[in-house]
């Protein structure tokens, strides 16, 4: 199913539907890839959410945390905590993302304004961005939770400058 931005007139992949957006997270966790000569590859289990390692995320709005769960190369899985009526504005990435819902209520749209009429997504739903495509995250009552595979490079550019978070 493809469903198009309003806005920019792109066609974005929607598998599921999802909810999510991403700030690109460096750290935490780190392995090898299977193969690669001469790397000894680390294992990564993590056997429920007690075991993981939160953080603000200083590219979105306060609020929202991670946990990187994973780091290889030029790709890395984090896990993302939105709480209750938060939104990720307008945004895009100069990288590819694939986004799974893991529990709670989440809206997703594609486009350079909000617009909180699309549906609620379910846990399980699964989404796939190209790079550059804008779109935007809000949560209901219950918050929400998702994991998310970047692809370097990584960053995130506002469709408004001024919904950039104020660095200190």
């Amino acid at each position: 199913m493809k469903i198009s931005s309003r806005s920019n007139g792109r066609s974005m992949l929607l598998v599921l539907g999802l909810a999510g957006s991403a700030a690109l997270v460096y750290g935490g966790w780190a392995f090898a890839a299977e193969g690669q000569e001469g790397v000894k590859t680390t294992p990564v289990l993590t056997t429920d959410s007690t075991d993981l390692k939160w953080q603000d995320i200083g590219d979105l709005p306060p609020g929202a945390n991670v946990a990187v769960m994973a780091k290889s190369g030029d790709w890395s899985v984090a896990r993302v905590k939105f709480p209750p009526h938060y939104v990720v504005p307008p945004h895009s990435h100069p990288n590819a993302e694939a986004v799974w819902l893991i529990s709670g209520q989440v809206g997703f749209g594609f486009g350079d304004k909000v617009d909180k009429t699309g549906p609620w997504l379910k846990p399980g739903a699964f989404f796939a961005l190209q790079p550059g495509g804008m779109h935007y995250v809000w949560t209901g009552d219950e918050g929400g939770v998702i994991d998310v595979q970047v692809s370097a490079p990584g960053g995130i550019t506002f469709a408004n400058p001024a919904d950039a978070p104020k660095k200190k």
